[in-house]
């Protein structure tokens, strides 16, 4: 099972200074992808690359998106997202900006937006 201390948390291009501790997990929103926050059930376009400092697997991040309230349609689907998720997640680096496309076949595709918050314009 793939696991990361690497997550993403809400990142505001019109004001990259923000500070955030709402991570995101990637969701579909007819038809979509989105980023959804764990914390403020809110739904963003980009994200910015923060340490963790331990462990998580989709088994987590699943656990966390059941205990925010989300309506999960497909339990089986979701957890594939998911570990698509944490797997896209090993290509970036601390402090990188991304947003969220639509993908190939795979529902969703992180694209770096800029190597650091103070390179993103919005």
């Amino acid at each position: 099972m793939p696991e990361t201390k690497k997550l993403l948390v809400v990142f505001d291009p019109a004001n990259p200074r923000a500070q955030s501790s709402d991570f995101l997990i990637p969701w579909n929103l007819d038809g979509q992808p989105v980023f959804h926050g764990l914390k403020s059930g809110r739904d963003y376009s980009h994200g910015m690359m923060v340490f963790v400092g331990r462990a998580i697997s989709e088994n987590d991040l699943f656990a966390k998106l059941v205990d925010s309230g989300a309506f999960i349609n497909n339990v089986d689907e979701t957890l594939a997202s998911l570990r698509s998720y944490i797997d896209q997640l090993q290509t970036l680096r601390i402090g990188n900006v991304v947003r969220i496309a639509p993908g190939d076949g795979v529902g969703f595709n992180l694209e770096l937006v800029s190597n650091t918050p103070s390179g993103a314009k919005s």
